[in-house]
């Protein structure tokens, strides 16, 4: 799929009222999270409110899985856009069950909603009983256990037996200067198999793929309704794609640069193409 949107006109998607009433759920996390130990920042924080909103918003259902889960920060978050019905699986080599349960309690569960905890290597997790009862039924899935690239490449190949056809996986510390093999890793993976995951995104310290048949939508998504997204959780930014989708398509979201809410190419700044 491949659009060329001037970045003059009004994009369609949610109205600015609608981004704003949406907010509810990220205002409310950083307050109960501020005592929580972990490594979140305001920036991924408020990308992850964004996508998880519009899976809210179009129906996406699906489990929560969340691979390194310290304190449990993030996985509050996740907790707070689980619901009836949906599993919020957390997997730690060594789970720090009593912070983890204490930070969902903070966020609030929403009635029925089953959390589950799975302790050890996550290299194990394939040969799980989650893992068939799950296939492809994850629509959120975090990966931020062992940043060795082939603990990366496990977990993503775990990924890849349970993310929903419509389903968003994210990978921490993409792009680290201490970390260079995850960045490794994973585009190795997505160069492996490129019928399976495409990167669309990647921002504040994470890399955000989804199934190569389903990106197009959340392509859509960053071009159209991602900046003001994050506008109204207070994170003035600019979503980037400063190439054609032949060569890469995906889109860069970062501090605002040039004034603009959105850049494209340096020889046609003014217009997107995904």
């Amino acid at each position: 799929m491949s659009i060329s949107e001037p970045l003059t006109a009004v994009q369609p998607g949610l109205s600015r009222d609608s981004h704003l009433a949406a907010t509810n759920t990220f205002e409310a996390y950083r307050r109960i999270t501020a005592g929580i130990d972990g490594w979140f920042s305001v920036g991924a924080t408020a990308l992850w409110d964004a996508l998880l909103c519009f899976q809210a918003a179009r129906a996406i259902d699906g489990h929560l899985l969340e691979i390194g889960v310290w304190e449990g920060k993030s996985a509050a978050l996740m907790a707070l856009h689980a619901r009836p019905g949906e599993k919020l699986i957390l997997a730690d080599f060594e789970l720090k069950s009593t912070a983890i349960r204490r930070a969902l309690a903070s966020a609030g569960l929403a009635e029925g909603v089953d959390v589950v905890e799975l302790g050890g290597d996550s290299r194990n997790l394939h040969i799980h009983p989650i893992v068939p009862e799950c296939f492809q039924k994850v629509r959120w899935m975090h990966i931020d256990g062992e940043h060795s690239a082939r603990a990366v490449s496990s977990d993503m190949a775990l990924a890849n037996q349970l993310l929903a056809p419509d389903g968003v996986l994210v990978v921490d510390d993409f792009f680290s200067w201490l970390y260079p093999q995850v960045t490794e890793a994973v585009l190795r993976y997505v160069r492996q198999f490129p019928d399976d995951f495409t990167l669309f995104l990647c921002g504040y310290n994470k890399a955000y793929l989804a199934r190569t048949h389903f990106a197009h939508r959340y392509l859509a998504f960053c071009a159209e309704e991602l900046p003001e997204a994050l506008a109204a959780r207070g994170l003035e930014t600019t979503v980037a794609k400063t190439t054609y989708p032949s060569e890469m398509n995906t889109f860069g979201v970062g501090p605002v640069f040039q004034d603009l809410t959105r850049r494209g190419p340096d020889w046609e700044p003014d217009t997107l193409r995904y």
